[in-house]
């Protein structure tokens, strides 16, 4: 709900549900910002930077799928890597695959808004 200051029950905080320790991973790779802390993570601009340059690791470690990658940014990676030794290149067998009902309905959420800006957004020649 855009709530810079959300933190989930799980310990993820910020705009883009960054753990702690994710969020200090991503920090020590970048270098940025410079005397980073935990509460930086309520912070739009660092949260956001963290969050893309998580969601692009994870999506360039799948290859450009994007089930996978999302799967492994809500969900954690070494899950995505089993449900998609599990999938291969099925999507459907992928999302059937997920055994968590929150990444599952993540990965449906996100697909569907995808396709829907897409449609909104799409040239018209």
């Amino acid at each position: 709900m855009f709530d810079a200051s959300a933190v989930s029950v799980a310990g993820a905080r910020g705009l883009m549900q960054i753990m702690p320790a994710t969020g200090e991973e991503i920090v020590s790779q970048l270098n940025w910002p410079l005397a980073y802390r935990t509460a930086d993570l309520n912070r739009p601009i660092v949260n956001v930077r963290l969050g893309v340059r998580y969601l692009a690791r994870q999506r360039d470690y799948f290859n450009g799928d994007l089930y996978a990658a999302l799967a492994a940014y809500n969900g954690g990676w070494g899950n995505a890597i089993e449900w998609k030794k599990i999938a291969g290149a099925d999507p459907d067998l992928f999302l059937e695959s997920v055994r968590f009902a929150e990444t599952r309905n993540y990965i449906m959420n996100i697909a569907e808004f995808m396709h829907i800006y897409r449609r909104l957004y799409e040239i018209q020649s």
